[in-house]
C-alpha cells in the first residue's frame, strides 16, 4: 500500500489532518481525522477516521464524533468539496464517534443516507422493551450503555436529534451501488450493525471492524438479551450479530476476502504518534487480531488458575495499570466479560456469583476448537 499524502497537517495522533490518497483506477479519496475526545479523561483514541470518496457519486463514510460539525465542514473545504457537494453518506455503525455529526450534516448536505438495516432499529427508542437493558429509555445502540452518567447525559440531544434520521438505502451483505463501485460487507460484532465498504476491489474501509495496533471491543452476548426484541425479525430467533466469537466470524470473513490483498482505511490509528499505521493486507490483520483474542482467552484461563477469582482481579492482572485509568478500567472490564462469555459457552469457564463476575476454571479448554469451527476456509 502506497503512503497517502498528507495535505493538512493536524497534531500528532491524527487530529485535524487531511490525507489524499489515489487508487489504481484513478478514484481520490480523503481521509479527514474528525477529533474523538472524551470528557474527563486522558485516554486518547486519535480521532475518527471519515472517508470522502470523489467519483461519479461523491460518498462520505461516517461523520465523526459528536459536537465536531465544523471541524468536519472545515476538513472538507481543504479538500475543495462543501457539504453540498456530498452526495451519499455511509454510516459503518452506530456509535457515536461515527455517526455523532450526522444529524447536522444531512439537511445541509441532502445527501442520501445509507446504513446497515440494523441501524434503523439502533438509532430508535424502544421504551416498550425492557428485557433487563441498562438503560431501556436509550435507543438501541445504548440499551447497555456502560458509560459514566455525565456521558449519558452529554449524549442525550444526539439521540434525540438522531432518532428521526430514516434511511434511503439500507444495506444488507454483499450488495453493491448500482455503479458497482462499493461493496458492502456486513462485519457485525464490535456493533450489531457494522459493514464494511469495498471501493473498486482496491481498497477497503473496515470502520471499527479491524483497526492497526489495537482491535476494537467486541460487544457483549449480554446485549443480545437485552435487545433481542428490538433487532429486525430475522435477527431474534439465534444470536448472531453480538458478542466476541460474532466478531471473530466477521473477522474471519475479512481473512477470507477476495480479491487478496487488499489495503485496508481503518477508522482510528490511521495515522498516530507522528507516523501512518498502514494496513496494507486486510486478510493478515484480520488473522492477527483473530489469534490476539485466542492469545487473550489462553492468558485469561492462566490467570483464573484453580481458584476463583473476579473479573476485576483478572484486569488488574491482565492489563498494564496505565489502561486500568479512568475510562480505562470500566472497557478493560467488559473486554475481560466478552472473552469469558465466549470461555463460557466453550464450557472452560463458570461465572459465578449474583452478577456472574467471578470465574471459575472447568478444566476443559475447548475456546481455540470452537472458534476454529467457525473461521472460514478450516
Amino acid at each position: 500500500m502506497k503512503t497517502p499524502e498528507i495535505t493538512r497537517h493536524g497534531k500528532e495522533n491524527g487530529e485535524g489532518m487531511v490525507v489524499h490518497y489515489r487508487t489504481a483506477r484513478g478514484t481520490d479519496v480523503f481521509g479527514l481525522g474528525v477529533p474523538n475526545i472524551y470528557s474527563n479523561t486522558d485516554w486518547d483514541l486519535g480521532p475518527t477516521w471519515c472517508y470522502l470518496v470523489l467519483g461519479d457519486r461523491t460518498t462520505l463514510i461516517d461523520t465523526g464524533r459528536r459536537g465536531n460539525v465544523e471541524v468536519l465542514q472545515n476538513l472538507l473545504k481543504a479538500t475543495g468539496k462543501r457539504p453540498s457537494d456530498i452526495d451519499r453518506i455511509v454510516v459503518s455503525h452506530s456509535h457515536e464517534d461515527h455517526d455523532g455529526n450526522l444529524a447536522d450534516l444531512l439537511p445541509v448536505s441532502q445527501a442520501e443516507l445509507g446504513a446497515h438495516t440494523i441501524y434503523s432499529q439502533m438509532i430508535a427508542y424502544h421504551t416498550h422493551v425492557q428485557d433487563g437493558a441498562r438503560h431501556p429509555d436509550l435507543p438501541g445502540s445504548c440499551r447497555m450503555c456502560f458509560m459514566p452518567e455525565i456521558v449519558r447525559r452529554e449524549c442525550l440531544p444526539y439521540h434525540q436529534r438522531r432518532s428521526a434520521l430514516k434511511l434511503d438505502f439500507a444495506i444488507q451483505d454483499g450488495e453493491t451501488t448500482s455503479d458497482g463501485s462499493l461493496r458492502f460487507l456486513f462485519t457485525p460484532g464490535h456493533s450489531p450493525d457494522a459493514v464494511c465498504v469495498v471501493l473498486d476491489d482496491e481498497v477497503i474501509f473496515t470502520g471499527d471492524t479491524v483497526l492497526p495496533d489495537i482491535t476494537s471491543h467486541p460487544s457483549s452476548v449480554s446485549f443480545f438479551h437485552a435487545n433481542r426484541l428490538v433487532l429486525p425479525e430475522e435477527y431474534r430467533a439465534e444470536n448472531q450479530v453480538y458478542g466476541l466469537l460474532n466478531y471473530i466470524k466477521s473477522l474471519s470473513s475479512l481473512a477470507s476476502i477476495s480479491p487478496n490483498p487488499i489495503p485496508a482505511f481503518p477508522a482510528h490509528r490511521l495515522f498516530y504518534n507522528s507516523q501512518f499505521n498502514l494496513i496494507s493486507d486486510v486478510s493478515h490483520r484480520a488473522r492477527d487480531i483473530i489469534q490476539f483474542h485466542l492469545d487473550r482467552c489462553r492468558a485469561i484461563l492462566e490467570i483464573i488458575g484453580d481458584g476463583t477469582i473476579s473479573l476485576e482481579e483478572i484486569a488488574v492482572r491482565h492489563f498494564p495499570s496505565a489502561l486500568l485509568q479512568g475510562m480505562g478500567k470500566t472497557m478493560a472490564l467488559n473486554e475481560i466479560l466478552t472473552h469469558l462469555e465466549l470461555l463460557q459457552d466453550c464450557g472452560d469457564v463458570q461465572l459465578l456469583g449474583e452478577k456472574g463476575d467471578k470465574a471459575k476454571r472447568t478444566g476443559l479448554e475447548g475456546y481455540a476448537k470452537t472458534i476454529q469451527q467457525h473461521l472460514l476456509g478450516s
